[in-house]
């Protein structure tokens, strides 16, 4: 490729209007397999780190690519199989580029997720469609709400292991519906995926005729990113970690502030 053709290629990609997004769930929902499949449909992994998963994933027996090996990058992890602390990761389309905070599951770990979802302006929610929304999808649906977050994506993933079930998946959009209408999250989607074998994450499902709408990357390509956040928050100040002082019985608050202001003397409600 010829220097003029490199300088006109990043012109474009610079071009491209930017995305923040966000993806949280409950333990075991396939948020690091969803993340793995978003790089992987978008052509955004190297070829060492596809031949490397390849062969770990064949060592492990697993049938096919373990896609959540492209994003549990820390070791702990990794032996685990669990996501610990927020990544940051990379993509493109032609439509736009995105920059994803991939956030842990458990709630001891809730606090990381608050990190991710502070900065984006969309959350991908994942629940598994075995259990529905459980205790972690609202607080994770909750903490959107309460940092202004208006655009949220419900994926109902492992579609495949209900047999594709309409009924399933019919149920859990309601239920989520309602609870996101009771929290002002007024910018809804719910789609039926399987990250596993890539229904709806990037290319539409063949094993769902009931399914018409777009896959999650379309949504993702498409919405408008200034309806992303509400700008006319309160003052909303996450907590990070709670510094005490036993000798003089001071408990005191670190974090940093999201949105709006506050003054010497303002009472701070918990």
């Amino acid at each position: 490729m010829t220097a003029p053709t490199l300088n006109k290629a990043s012109e474009k990609i610079a071009s491209r209007e930017t995305l923040r997004l966000c993806t949280a769930g409950s333990v075991d929902d396939g948020k690091s397999t969803f993340v793995g499949r978003l790089l992987h449909d978008t052509k955004s992994v190297l070829a060492d780190q596809l031949a490397s998963v390849e062969r770990t994933s064949a060592d492990r027996g697993f049938e096919g690519l373990d896609l959540s090996l492209l994003v549990d990058g820390l070791r702990a992890e990794r032996e685990q199989g669990i996501t610990i602390d927020v990544a940051y990761r990379y993509f493109a389309t032609d439509k736009r580029t995105f920059i994803l905070a991939d956030t842990p599951g458990h709630v001891q770990y809730t606090r990381n997720t608050v990190t991710g979802v502070s900065t984006s302006q969309v959350v991908v929610l994942l629940v598994d469609a075995r259990h529905g929304v459980v205790e972690q999808t609202r607080r994770h649906l909750s903490v959107s709400a309460l940092l202004g977050v208006r655009t949220v994506i419900l994926a109902v993933n492992k579609i495949d292991l209900v047999d594709y079930s309409e009924e399933v998946f019919r149920n859990i959009e309601k239920e989520f519906v309602g609870l996101a209408s009771a929290l002002d999250v007024t910018d809804t989607h719910v789609v039926p995926i399987s990250a596993l074998k890539g229904d709806n994450v990037a290319e539409p499902s063949t094993h769902m005729d009931w399914y018409t709408g777009p896959t999650v990357l379309e949504i993702l390509e498409n919405v408008e990113v200034s309806r992303g956040r509400a700008h006319d928050l309160g003052f909303r100040f996450p907590i990070q970690y709670v510094i005490r002082e036993h000798a003089t019985d001071y408990r005191g608050y670190a974090g940093r502030i999201e949105a709006g202001s506050v003054k010497v003397g303002d009472t701070v409600h918990l």
